[in-house]
């Protein structure tokens, strides 16, 4: 049985969202299924997710508490190897200062990434064995969300760089000037001359020109594939481009973005059957949450 008293206790958290949890007063905010919920712990779940709104922290709250019961009920463990690398990588310095500013110790990060991994087991055992995409449902998404799978113009950049500063600034130019008339000129290939110079990172791959400053991308938007251009003059750079290749905008095919589709629409069915089976485990739990 669920017996539902609308908050108002939980409003008055709103006020304390950039105070640390002295300000908080530890009252019982909700009960599930016997088990207490403290506005102090309420504070902390707001402080977790980054929930600014109460109702929905509270309901948070509750989920968390009714996936530890489940969990113990039917015995899910968790795995001390999975858990300890997890905290490893969670828990740095850097984002222990973090939470420390806002009014979390080490002790509940744990505890939150404890119920993570506990909610993935839940869904693992409760969900994901009924979970099936077949390859209609993969077609279907790709011709309705087209859009998202949309590439913007890709150019394919080959460069040479020539450092200088004040004092050898004019002695550099001519030093790149020299090196791009032999290239310009077919006397040598730029692969070449790269090796030469012993510049081993000249391929810039594939990126995408919005990166670029404008000025740089105006020269490359009106070079042919194959072209050398230069000297290109940065701040501290003279530099040689050459312009390996160019992909115009187009929507990648369903052969290229497959798998993505599946692994959206797997967790699209996950996140529904998951809501599906904390809204029954609700109606069968008893839930008091209190106006104070």
């Amino acid at each position: 049985m669920r017996k539902t008293i609308f908050v108002l206790v939980v409003l008055l958290l709103v006020s304390q969202v950039g105070v640390g949890m002295s300000g908080v007063i530890d009252d019982t905010v909700a009960v599930v299924n016997d088990q207490p919920i403290t506005a102090v712990d309420l504070f902390k779940t707001m402080r977790f997710y980054s929930i600014d709104n109460p109702k929905k922290a509270i309901n948070q709250a509750i989920e968390d508490e009714l996936v530890a019961q489940r969990a113990k009920k039917i015995n899910l463990t968790i795995n001390n190897n999975e858990y300890a690398k997890l905290k490893k990588e969670f828990i740095t310095k850097k984002r222990l200062k973090s939470l420390e500013r806002i009014g979390l110790k080490q002790s509940d990060l744990e505890k939150f990434i404890k119920l993570q991994m506990l909610k993935r087991k839940i869904i693992s055992y409760v969900v994901r064995g009924n979970i099936m995409v077949d390859n209609n449902q993969i077609k279907k998404y790709y011709l309705e969300n087209k859009k998202r799978f949309e590439t913007g113009e890709l150019i394919h950049l080959y460069k040479i760089a020539f450092d200088y500063n004040i004092s050898n600034e004019n002695a550099q130019k001519q030093n790149a000037s020299t090196w791009l008339e032999n290239i310009q000129s077919g006397k040598l290939d730029f692969n070449d001359a790269a090796a030469i110079l012993d510049y081993g990172n000249f391929d810039m791959g594939w990126i995408n020109p919005s990166g670029l400053y404008p000025a740089f991308y105006k020269i490359i938007k009106k070079m042919k594939i194959g072209e050398v251009y230069g000297l290109v003059k940065t701040k501290t750079q003279f530099l040689i481009i050459k312009l390996a290749g160019r992909k115009n905008k187009r929507v990648l095919p369903l052969a290229d973005v497959g798998e993505r589709i599946k692994s959206i629409l797997i967790n699209r069915s996950i996140s529904q059957s998951f809501a599906r089976w904390m809204s029954t485990l609700k109606q069968y739990s008893s839930i008091s949450i209190y106006e104070k």
